[in-house]
């Protein structure tokens, strides 16, 4: 394995990558094992499974800052994670956070794609889940065919793939907006940050002076006002690397064919709704198409989809059982609260009796697909449908197999905790209960530090204290009444907060 460092001056090959500024510190919920799992499941397919003492395996290929596979390896310490990117500050955040954790299930390589897929090194074996989150579609076709070849190598009869790319016809209307920012990349002198910034107000000035092409892609407009409040590291690599290409799912599922890897079904749980949820007339005429590439095509045309979450498995690995998962409850909507569950193909309104009786019964602890289905006398597929609605708007997760083990959370989440006192922007906490993560606020994880710094005995104005002296070394604070407001977000962080994240594992 041949690794490298990138933008150093020292002809280090990127690959068209732009590697002027890191990357976010996100996580990805669909990349969680026991999503992947339940996905696989609503499609009818059978999920990795230890056997005979051995551990299940998990590859992410392009993981960036590392922090979401940290978090997916404190929750789910049954697994072992291994990480691969070629920008070493990414690889060295990763790793300094994993240690600092104690994670032993987890592995940070700093490797070129291209030279992993001429040889595959022995020391890392076969996965049983394989990820790619924001990777496939920024990258030139000499790295796309290398990843192919690396999928080759990582997967065996059974193994998952996850794979999230910008989709098409969903960034139509964002191609002037790159084509400008690439062509100032381009004839300038200007960081990454800089051209994005120089872009984004040459747009704003277009569009003020009433620009024709705003009138013809009406969706430019949107796409250029949403990019104000997007973190500017994220769009640097969202649109200033070489080969950026959305893609249209028949071409992604050609070339992942060659690594023997078939099309099963999508992590964006809701969209295994349609066509069923659309218009008659769009519905059938989705159907009416015969091949399954063409027809999810036609789909993407029909909800001018831009980013899709596939999900592809080796071999055929059918016999899934989705009525045995079990379910676990994030946050219960209020019981005469109508839940609106925004999609790609538009809005549904959940009403309080289909939603309701679900909280309910998950109340006192997680069941199975089939208990919901029963307590509510639903055949099971109607009560799957419910559900993936539930999933997608955050109300409920699909468990683990094992969310018995939370020391590792509690280590990583104090380190989190303590790196945003520290000012790093991290936004959530490892959550064993469902082997993944909870979105937090910077607030919530600045009471958390205090909270643990006190022994887990602050008070609510210990803990407004605290968090004061904190924002002021940070340079923030709130802008009005800062003592009362302190006060307030500590009340709220002991009185739900605390027991929130106790019920999935993520403190003690």
């Amino acid at each position: 394995m041949r690794g490298f460092v990138m933008g150093d001056g020292l002809g280090g090959e990127t690959h068209g990558y732009d590697v002027s500024t890191g990357y976010t510190y996100g996580f990805c919920r669909e990349m969680a094992p026991g999503w992947l799992d339940f996905a696989a499941r609503v499609s009818g397919k059978a999920v990795p499974i230890a056997r005979d003492g051995r551990r299940l395996r998990f590859l992410e290929l392009g993981c960036g800052q590392g922090q979401g596979l940290c978090l997916l390896a404190a929750a789910n310490p049954h697994i072992d994670f291994v990480g691969v990117d070629f920008m070493p500050e990414h690889v060295a955040h990763a790793r300094k956070v994993a240690q600092a954790a104690a994670l032993t299930n987890l592995r940070m390589e700093q490797a070129d794609f291209v030279a992993l897929a001429e040889a595959w090194p022995d020391h890392f074996g076969a996965f049983d889940y394989v990820a790619l989150h924001g990777v496939y579609s920024w990258v030139i076709p000499q790295v796309r065919e290398a990843l192919v070849t690396c999928l080759a190598h990582a997967t065996v009869p059974g193994s998952l793939v996850y794979i999230g790319y910008n989709g098409q016809p969903g960034w139509v209307a964002s191609g002037p907006f790159r084509h400008f920012a690439q062509l100032i990349k381009q004839t300038s002198e200007l960081s990454g940050l800089a051209t994005i910034d120089h872009t984004a107000d040459l747009f704003g000035r277009l569009q003020s002076a009433g620009a024709a092409t705003f009138k013809l892609l009406p969706g430019l407009a949107a796409s250029v006002n949403a990019m104000k409040t997007r973190n500017r590291g994220y769009l640097v690599h969202e649109y200033l690397h070489d080969s950026w290409q959305a893609m249209w799912h028949s071409e992604v599922a050609q070339d992942l064919a060659r690594a023997d890897l078939s099309f099963t079904g999508t992590a964006t749980l809701v969209e295994a709704l349609l066509p069923e949820l659309l218009p008659p007339p769009l519905r059938d005429t989705i159907l009416a198409q015969s091949d399954p590439r063409l027809r999810a095509d036609v789909q993407d045309f029909v909800i001018n989809q831009a980013y899709r979450r596939d999900l592809f498995v080796r071999g055929e690995a059918v016999g899934g059982d989705v009525a045995e998962t079990r379910v676990a409850l994030l946050a219960a909507p209020g019981a005469r609260e109508t839940l609106n569950v925004r999609t790609t193909f538009g809005e549904m309104a959940l009403q309080p009796p289909a939603h309701a009786p679900i909280s309910a019964a998950l109340s006192g602890g997680s069941r199975s697909v089939r208990e919901l289905a029963a307590a509510q006398n639903r055949p099971v597929g109607e009560t799957v449908k419910l559900l993936l609605m539930l999933m997608h708007a955050g109300t409920l997760f699909p468990l683990a197999a094992n969310g018995t083990d939370s020391e590792g959370a509690h280590r990583l989440n104090a380190v989190i905790a303590r790196g945003a006192a520290e000012g790093m922007p991290y936004d959530h906490l490892a959550a064993p209960v469902i082997g993944a993560a909870l979105p937090v606020t910077g607030t919530d994880l600045l009471l958390l530090d205090c909270w643990l710094l006190s022994g887990e005995h602050g008070d609510v104005d210990s803990l407004a204290e605290g968090l004061l002296q904190r924002l002021d070394r940070l340079g923030r604070k709130p802008a009005e009444d800062p003592d009362r407001e302190a006060k307030k977000c500590a009340g709220i962080f002991l009185g739900q907060r605390l027991a929130e994240w106790r019920r999935l594992g993520a403190i003690g």
